[in-house]
């Protein structure tokens, strides 16, 4: 049953293994999610450049070095302005997190992925992980980043040398 579920599983996770393929995460959690959805992360071909580790125990953080090496970075505390230099310092392509990091993210205009226990999806099993790499593309893919992170209009205008009023006579004609 494992075997055929293993095989199964892998056919419908290779169309996001592909679009995955590349993107850098930065996974703050801690306990057994830090490296259990490392783990996951890894499968499905995302790069995690660091994972929180506040309420993990030693032996989580041997898991860690398991999965990700003997050099990775591991943050013990959340901050703010540490979860942004860490983001930026490693190209992190999104943040995963608990909902409390979430305004964080998006004032910095980064993809956020809730995952704390919480959340409205579970990911256990084969079918979390679809479910995982389904959510990460959609979070990924969302047009709102191009949209936050390009100038606005008017500005886009200016940039091209047409005036911030033009087509302002038409519209109070």
């Amino acid at each position: 049953m494992i075997a055929r579920e293993e095989a199964r599983i892998n056919v419908l996770l290779e169309p996001w293994r592909l679009r995955l393929q590349g993107k850098k995460v930065l996974l703050y959690t801690g306990g057994v999610k830090s490296w259990s959805v490392v783990s996951a992360l890894q499968d499905l071909g995302v790069k995690v450049v660091a994972t929180g580790t506040k309420k993990s125990t030693e032996e989580d953080k041997a898991r860690i070095r398991d999965l990700m090496g003997e050099d990775v970075r591991m943050l013990d505390e959340g901050n703010p302005r540490l979860l942004l230099k860490t983001v930026e310092d490693y190209g992190a392509d999104m943040l995963i997190a608990g909902g409390r990091n979430m305004y964080t993210a998006l004032k910095a205009r980064i993809p956020f992925l809730d995952i704390n226990q919480e959340r409205e999806f579970g990911y256990a099993g084969y079918e979390g992980m679809l479910e995982l790499a389904l959510q990460l593309c959609l979070t990924l893919d969302c047009p709102m980043w191009d949209a936050l992170r390009s100038p606005p209009p008017w500005q886009k205008q200016q940039a091209v040398g047409v005036p911030l009023t033009a087509g302002l006579e038409a519209h109070h004609a």
